[in-house]
């Protein structure tokens, strides 16, 4: 028996797993480890056939954070034979499969076993574990008596690959004695790998109902001219499973052919479109409500059919966002036809439909999508006015900086929505035009103008643009703007002043030391940050003592940037800012912490006195400290965290133990799981225990 766990302990945990309460037994099961591997795999064993999902769940974790692998696999290959508990049967599966390679010798030393169940979940477990030293064990398979495990080493074949696992699957998928359900398996098992089959190999598959759309997908010799036959009547099939198999395999060999072949093919298919008006209209209802894959491809073939009416379809199927990028790039490769299509038909176009025309006229420069983009910067729906901002900035369109300059005010004056958003989508946009060098001197000079006179929050907005894009010719306009009468305006100067010129701007920035406005402070603190000159730390220490904690924070961080580049005396300094920083304000304290990680060596462990704080954002930036720069044995204090009120202090506490090998931290946390309810939580739990068990 463990020393982790006395006798009253064991008998708690043996009489809680009787439990009639499903969160007793799921609690007991989380402390069946502390009484020894031997006795507790058995235990786990049996927690897998438990009539709660939750038990058998908690039961697999366990299994998978064992010590001995070796001796919990061995355990579990009994239970796949349970035909009465078919619960036990895919629990013991599940955690074979999470065992990986280490599960691999039980599962082959049981593969000869005579019951076909079991051979069949063994196979479904290597073929979970794919790992190709199984490989010879799986061929053993391939004949036996039983279809549904041919069916499934057919799978297990299939995720292992290799030369040996192809031919038994071209095998097995061509012999026409074979079930269906076996050479079924076997074509997709192929398909999966990528390996493709000439027409001739697969004859009378191909001719199949069953079979025929597996075979189909397998058709991707370039040089296979029957094959291409094959599939281009295909697409005339009645079955919607044939016509879009052939659609896969034809966009397999476009993207395998040579240049002419591959246009070649592309005619070919565009005469099948045009001759078929029922394939594209099949085409079109089915992208509605396809799975997946088979939008994937109804996207693309549609694409090569370079018809309207796919147009604004394709554009909808974007709106999935696994089908974005291949919605956006079949529209930009139908170029004119897509930009003009949706120009005539902008007007019917919901607001969705809109935003989403607007990202892919960022990808065309033809000048409908242009005057269409203008007018989308003025639409009802903000975040249509977004998509265009962002996509006038793609295209660098030249025109757009004087709508975008009004937009900005207009933005920053709007108070019937939060459009915090647009007014980062047009800054961002003008940040990029200003980067044209003839787009420039616009943007600065519209910018100027639109200063003056103008209220505060769209001077504030317009200052924010100027402070990213002004140049070292802009300083005397800038050093103006450090006197508005509004404070984000001046905030806003003080960062661009300091981005001009750091050696000049401790001077230059010294009246925003004294400011009025605390943020106008704490963004002069920052800025003295990046001073090269160790004379800030007078002025450091002065803003370290302000009534306001946003800038003693600010002092306490720009301390940590000076650290690295002052010579010990100064350093020494820091070190004092931020060790007073660690007892302050809470949004002074995590600054400190920051500063610390920053710092980083010896210093860093300081931030140990932090951890007794109430603020959980605090002793979670503490904890990431230690864990980046503490010694191991300095790391004991992190134990006592594993219990923390605050789930994220918990689990980075339990990360960190881990990562940093730890193990006298296990008894916490085995203690804490027990009552351990946050879910996450758990898991790190669970693989910090398998680690630091191991």
């Amino acid at each position: 028996m463990s020393a982790l766990c006395d006798h009253r302990d064991r008998d708690s945990i043996l009489r809680d797993l009787k439990s009639s309460d499903e969160e007793v037994r799921r609690l007991a099961v989380a402390r069946v480890g502390t009484i020894g591997v031997e006795e507790s795999i058995p235990l786990l064993v049996e927690g897998l056939g438990d009539s709660s999902w939750r038990v058998r769940k908690a039961s697999v974790e366990r299994l998978a954070a064992c010590p001995n692998i070796a001796m919990a696999a061995d355990a579990l290959i009994p239970a796949l034979g349970d035909e009465d508990n078919p619960g036990r049967r895919n629990a013991a599966v599940e955690a074979l499969i999470q065992f990986g390679s280490e599960a691999l010798s039980p599962l082959a030393d049981a593969i000869g076993t005579d019951d076909p169940g079991v051979r069949k979940l063994i196979a479904d477990a290597l073929a979970a574990i794919a790992d190709g030293r199984s490989l010879p064990h799986v061929l053993g398979l391939v004949e036996d008596p039983d279809p549904n495990v041919r069916a499934a080493t057919a799978d297990a074949l299939g995720a292992i690959g290799g030369e040996a696992a192809e031919t038994a699957l071209r095998h097995l998928a061509t012999d026409v004695e074979e079930v269906s359900l076996v050479r079924f398996s076997a074509l997709h098992a192929l398909s999966v790998q990528g390996n493709p089959m000439r027409a001739s190999e697969l004859g009378a598959a191909l001719d199949d109902p069953i079979l025929c759309p597996a075979a189909l997908l397998l058709l991707g010799c370039p040089d296979d001219r029957e094959a291409v036959s094959i599939l281009l009547k295909a697409l005339a099939a009645p079955s919607p499973s044939a016509r879009e198999a052939a659609m896969g395999s034809l966009l397999i060999l476009i993207g395998r052919s040579d240049g002419a072949r591959s246009e070649e093919l592309v005619a070919q298919i565009r005469e099948v479109a045009d001759s078929s008006p029922t394939l594209v209209g099949s085409a079109l209802q089915r992208l509605a409500d396809a799975d997946l894959p088979t939008r994937l491809i109804l996207v693309q073939f549609l694409g090569l059919s370079r018809i309207p009416e796919a147009v604004v379809p394709i554009l909808r199927a974007g709106r999935d966002e696994a089908l974005a990028e291949v919605s956006l790039s079949t529209l930009e490769a139908l170029g004119p036809l897509a930009e003009e299509t949706l120009d005539g038909c902008w007007s019917d176009l919901d607001s969705g439909s809109r935003r989403d025309a607007c990202a892919f006229l960022g990808r065309t420069d033809g000048s409908r999508g242009a005057l269409r983009l203008l007018e989308a910067l003025d639409d009802v729906d903000p975040e249509v006015r977004i998509a265009a901002a962002r996509a006038v900035a793609q295209r660098a369109a030249a025109e757009a900086v004087p709508v975008l300059v009004r937009r900005l005010g207009a933005a920053a004056l709007d108070g019937e929505f939060d459009n915090g958003a647009e007014i980062v989508a047009v800054t961002e946009a003008l940040i990029a035009l200003s980067e044209c060098a003839s787009l420039t001197d616009e943007v600065v000079e519209l910018l100027r103008a639109g200063l003056e006179d103008a209220p505060d929050r769209v001077r504030f907005a317009m200052a924010g643009v100027l402070a990213t894009i002004v140049r070292p010719a802009d300083a005397p306009m800038v050093e103006l703007l450090l006197r508005d009468p509004d404070a984000g305006v001046r905030r806003a100067a003080v960062e661009a002043l300091a981005r001009l010129d750091p050696v000049a701007a401790t001077e230059t920035l010294r009246p925003a030391l004294g400011d009025e406005s605390a943020r106008v402070r704490a963004a002069a603190a920052r800025a003295l940050g990046s001073c090269p000159s160790d004379d800030v730390f007078d002025d450091l220490r002065r803003l370290a003592g302000d009534e306001e904690p946003l800038v003693r924070a600010a002092a306490v961080r720009a301390a940590g940037d000076r650290y690295s580049g002052s010579d010990e005396a100064h350093r020494k300094v820091a070190l004092d800012l931020i060790a007073a920083g660690l007892a302050d304000d809470a949004m002074v304290a995590l600054a400190a912490v920051k500063a610390l990680n920053q710092v980083g060596g010896p210093a860093a462990v300081r931030a140990v006195a932090v951890l007794q704080r109430g603020e959980p954002e605090v002793v979670l930036e503490a904890t990431r400290c230690l864990a980046a720069h503490a010694t191991p044995d300095r790391l004991g204090v992190v134990i006592r965290l594993v219990s923390h009120p605050d789930w994220s202090v918990r689990a980075e506490a339990i990360r960190t133990l881990a990562n940093r090998g730890v193990a006298r931290a296990v008894p916490a946390i085995l203690r804490r799981l027990e009552a351990e309810q946050d879910e996450f939580v758990r898991g790190e739990m669970l693989r910090a225990l398998k680690r630091l068990e191991g």
